[in-house]
């Protein structure tokens, strides 16, 4: 493995991308600030989700990314802390906003390691690109070549042009390196650090890091702390594996537990089972409220279903509450079945 200081490559990141800084050293546009948890182990914020870092004799260990342009700030702020190479980074799932520098960290020599899914996700998001460019290159070649108006033979010759799918691919190395199905374990930086999956919560593929040592747990977007969350059940997560993932971190927690949310401040115990409860509680509101056919509009305009969380600020988020209870209409929707279908309507 390559070992290049943090500063080193704060400086290349720095010049090859052409980012302008203040005299701070701050990149134009990107505001990274520093945070301290507990012992050496930090949470770094900003535009993306919330990053975590451990520092020490071994050298550095990262938790998300946030995205490419954010590479530079990140590293020179690291040299503040530490003078280490990053040896490790941990993806707690494939979202763009905790992945996106992943390509800077592995042309660094950086290992990044996920859950199975997070790499498989990642590459099925490039195929899709690479499909859709390739969809697009095929049309422009229908058209030029069917103007002789043989739109048969067009077609035809427009596929022998189009050629491979490899060929629109976008081949940066944006992969974790090693993955695993279930858990791993890792020794560093004096801590016993455990990095274990949740099924199909904010995705199918998110992953829990626990500093058993320090007593400090990273849960990347199965906790958005005083917010509504948002769960990607396009990409495998679902309202009940989410509420499954909190009641199992407060398993293992405690009051003195510090934990760094995947957005939002650090959070503690009764932070995880304020929002575990809003879940529950909303989840349950929502499907009364649609038992009874009530609209989506007529169970919007219920103010007072969300009263308890809103006065706390739960819809200042990514979520606003309007698309959270949205979603919960169809959660209910879906699990019970539309009023026509009980009616026997088409």
């Amino acid at each position: 493995m390559r070992k290049v200081s943090i500063l080193t490559l704060s400086l290349l990141f720095s010049f090859f991308t052409g980012l302008s800084q203040d005299g701070e050293g701050a990149t134009t546009g990107v505001s990274v600030g520093i945070i301290h948890v507990k012992d050496s182990i930090f949470m770094m914020k900003g535009k993306g989700g919330n990053i975590g870092v451990s520092v020490g004799e071994d050298g550095v260990l990262m938790i998300d990314n946030q995205f490419a342009e954010a590479t530079p700030m990140i590293l020179n702020r690291l040299s503040g802390l530490s003078n280490k190479p990053v040896q490790f980074l941990i993806n707690t799932h494939h979202h763009g906003d905790h992945t996106g520098g992943n390509k800077n960290m592995n042309d660094a020599g950086v290992t990044i390691v996920s859950h199975d899914n997070v790499r498989s996700r990642l590459k099925n998001q490039e195929i899709a690109k690479a499909n859709e460019k390739m969809e697009a290159e095929f049309e422009k070649q229908r058209e030029k070549l069917s103007k002789d108006g043989n739109n048969e033979e067009a077609e035809s010759r427009a596929k022998e042009e189009l050629g491979e799918i490899d060929k629109y691919m976008n081949h940066d190395n944006i992969y974790p390196t090693i993955t695993f199905s279930e858990d791993i374990t890792f020794h560093y930086n004096g801590e016993k650090i455990m990095i274990f999956h949740v099924e199909n919560a904010h995705t199918d593929g998110d992953a829990i890091i626990y500093f058993t040592d320090s007593n400090v747990l990273h849960t990347g977007d199965v906790f958005f702390n005083g917010r509504y969350p948002y769960i990607d059940t396009k990409s495998g997560g679902s309202l009940n594996g989410y509420i499954k993932a909190l009641s199992k971190l407060m398993m293992f927690i405690d009051d003195e537990t510090k934990i760094i949310p995947g957005h939002g401040d650090i959070g503690t115990k009764a932070d995880v089972k304020l929002s575990h409860d809003m879940l529950v509680r909303l989840r349950d509101g929502v499907a009364i409220e649609y038992g009874t056919q009530k609209s989506l509009e007529q169970v919007l305009a219920n103010k007072e279903l969300t009263k308890f969380y809103d006065d706390r600020g739960f819809g200042e988020g990514y979520v606003s509450t309007e698309r959270f209870i949205t979603m919960m209409y169809e959660i209910a929707k879906k699990r019970f079945g539309s009023w026509d279908q009980k009616k026997g309507k088409q």
